[in-house]
């Protein structure tokens, strides 16, 4: 992950279209930044971000076919290759860029992104098993992700797991904290997730590693660009596999109780994935046009948390996808269309998984939607944008074939956004209005009771916003405050129920979420330096919890509130000489604020008070080795907080070297990586939160052939 050093390029895309890697800079090899955290603010004055520390270099800039100018930010960009794309509309907010072009194959993006600041991952099981994000205090269904810009399936659970799109696909991610951008969608989240594809065509390449625990990955892509420069084709397609037959200490779920510990081996953990993915560009007079396809196939076991096994159950996901963008004058008016098939199944013969369901499960799911953006006066002291959008999902699920009745949700939104600038102020109001009806016959608890009449389900939600920057120090020192309103919707379960396991609710009402942020950016100068403090505030009212209502089966209900408070702190220290240091520290109290004498003002679950990360990598003759430590507080595992159930302090320690070589046997240009990566380099016994045990020292090998 690096930087592109003395050069102003156009913010970093929401949507993965750009023009031909000719007209862009190549990031110099030997300056790099491994800062996950401090980020740029969305949208920037005439379209322009400064991705670096260094003075612009105006004379690359014009090169470049871009103007010099003031430069809004308020975190680094980490990005080794700039991926340059039309901007949409999008409420300022604090934001991360990570880039993952540099990782090694087979490195699972959780564990990337899980060293953000004041972004949390619960891990369910190793790489290839559900990793599910939260966002300062957040529930997993206030998270909303998205690829390129165009949301993911996200109707039946709410929440999005980041393994639904390959890591070895993905070329780069934002995280944006606080705020859903207007155009990601606006309601709905305290914050978003946005996994970007590249925007230009590849080097040939060729990728392959290995690791422990049956761990292999191999992975290939190039291409190809017509001779005018107007159209070029990027294709790649990778596999991996890992056996995750790890030893582990078996606390049996008593954590204060040492003496009925055992050494076990993880069953039923295996995994097995593939695919691929096509992407075309097209540039024509002043339109630009882009297509894009990707398919993948994941089987593996489903082993269940300790103590619910399920050491013969498998599941298969399948998914494939589409995206289609349209960009009329640079940016002034975006069209996109995006689609998507996704199709579940757990073969579940002993009933492990659910107590009397045994036998085969499948969901089948289908996702459309579409957006449309115009921003006439972009670059301009008064800059307004509006949109429209249109979604709709649809999912079919059957156990042995016997099929359920089909779930169907509409959405329509609007929005706009209009960016004023004044000296050295800027505001970004934004607002978004959507509708949802959720149409589904409701499934009774058991089969052999009636079926409730299907009523239609719809509600309207408002979502504003507003951010202000003021650069109180040219270039060096920025005060940064946002604030926000959002409406999370029910979900499909929530509402309708799932038969055996959950009763319907009807009259639910969405979350209500409000979040505040200040923070204070320094750039002292000269690189060398960069720090960020920011202080937030998020609430959630209306909450929607699960209550147990019978032996077997929970509801969901609207009760009291929650509220999270805390302090992320990041900050970077590099000299000229590709040796870098940086870390982060994020503390939060999420507290419960239901009003409920069992839970008021207890601690929310699986939320660590502290998370903190240290990296720091150099150069040394050819070589660059690196070392990360990562650490998060013990954290309750349940909303009573009680101590016998608390999850235990964590600490994992990870190391690794690397060194680029020539290969002139493959061609004058070609080059030849190689790297090796220790994690958990201590052996802790490390658990997730709820209960999945994870592997203890792990090693991985990789080699990387480039044609550049």
């Amino acid at each position: 992950m690096a930087v592109s050093p003395g050069r102003v390029i156009p913010r970093p895309p929401s949507g993965g279209v750009g023009p031909p890697t000719s007209i862009i800079p190549p990031a110099k090899r030997c300056v790099a930044a491994m800062l996950v955290g401090v980020c740029l603010l969305a949208p920037m004055a005439r379209g322009e971000v400064l991705v670096t520390v260094a003075a612009p270099d105006e004379a690359a800039a014009s090169d470049a076919g871009v103007m010099p100018g003031l430069a809004w930010t308020d975190t680094l960009v980490v990005s080794a290759t700039p991926l340059v794309a039309i901007p949409l509309p999008t409420t300022a907010s604090v934001v991360t860029r990570v880039d993952l072009q540099g990782e090694p194959a087979g490195r699972d993006v959780a564990d990337v992104l899980a060293a953000t600041a004041g972004l949390q991952v619960r891990r369910l099981g190793v790489d290839g098993a559900s990793a599910i994000p939260s966002l300062r205090g957040g529930s997993a269904a206030q998270v909303r992700l998205f690829l390129d810009g165009m949301p993911l399936p996200d109707a039946a659970e709410g929440g999005g797991s980041l393994d639904v799109v390959p890591a070895e696909r993905l070329a780069a991610v934002e995280v944006h904290r606080g705020v859903v951008p207007a155009a990601l969608g606006g309601a709905g989240g305290i914050g978003a997730i946005n996994l970007l594809t590249s925007a230009a065509p590849g080097h040939p390449f060729l990728a392959a590693g290995l690791g422990s625990f049956g761990a292999r990955s191999l992975r290939a892509g190039a291409g190809w660009r017509s001779p005018d420069g107007m159209t070029w084709v990027d294709a790649a397609a990778y596999a991996r596999r890992a056996d995750n037959d790890f030893t582990y200490l078996d606390h049996r779920q008593t954590f204060h109780n040492v003496e009925d510990d055992t050494l076990a081996v993880r069953a039923n953990a295996w995994v097995r994935e593939h695919g691929g993915w096509l992407a075309a560009t097209r540039l024509s007079g002043r339109l630009t046009l882009r297509a894009g396809a990707g398919w993948l196939r994941r089987d593996g076991g489903r082993p269940g948390p300790l103590g619910y096994a399920s050491p013969h159950a498998s599941v298969r996901h399948e998914r494939a996808d589409v995206r289609l963008r349209a960009d009329l004058d640079d940016g002034r008016l975006v069209a996109d269309f995006a689609g998507g098939r996704g199709v579940d199944r757990l073969d579940d013969q002993l009933g492990e998984v659910a107590l009397g369901r045994r036998g085969v499960g499948r969901a089948v799911g289908h996702d459309l939607g579409g957006r449309v953006v115009w921003s006439p006066r972009r670059g301009r002291a008064v800059a307004p944008s509006v949109g429209v959008s249109w979604r709709r999902q649809w999912e079919g699920d059957s156990f042995d074939d016997v099929a359920e009745p089909q779930r169907r949700r509409t959405q329509h939104g609007a929005f706009a956004a209009v960016d004023l600038e004044r000296g050295r102020v800027r505001a970004t109001p934004a607002w978004r209005w959507q509708r949802t009806s959720d149409d589904f016959p409701p499934v009774p608890a058991y089969p052999w009771l009636p079926t409730p009449p299907s009523i239609v389900h719809v509600r309207d939600d408002r979502s504003p916003s507003l951010g202000l920057v003021c650069e109180a120090v040219t270039g060096r020192l920025f005060l940064e405050a946002h604030a926000a309103r959002a409406s999370r919707e029910p979900t499909w379960a929530e509402l309708f129920g799932v038969r055996g396991t959950l009763d319907g609710n009807r009259a639910l009402k969405p979350e209500a979420i409000t979040s505040y942020d200040v923070a204070l950016v320094c750039r002292p100068g000269a690189g060398s330096f960069e720090a960020r403090l920011a202080l937030f505030d998020a609430r959630t009212d209306d909450k929607i919890i699960f209550l147990q209502n019978s032996q077997r089966t929970s509801k969901a209900v609207n009760i009291g509130a929650a509220r999270t408070r805390g302090l992320e702190t990041e900050l970077a220290v590099r000299d000229g000489g590709g040796n870098r240091l940086s870390g982060n520290l994020t503390w939060q109290d999420a507290r419960d604020r239901s009003g409920l004498p069992a839970w008021d003002g207890k601690r929310l679950p699986f939320l660590p008070p502290f998370e903190a990360r240290v990296y720091g990598a150099a150069s040394c003759g050819g070589f660059e080795p690196w070392l990360e430590w990562t650490y998060q507080s013990g954290n309750p595992r349940d909303r009573a907080d009680t101590e016998l159930d608390r999850a235990p302090d964590r600490a994992r320690l990870g190391a690794g070297v690397s060194r680029r070589l020539a290969a002139p046997w493959l061609g004058a240009d070609a080059t030849m990586r190689i790297g090796a990566t220790v994690e958990n380099l201590t052996d802790n016994d490390v658990y997730d939160v709820e209960g999945f045990p994870l592997p203890g020292r792990t090693w991985r090998l990789t080699v990387a052939l480039a044609d550049l």
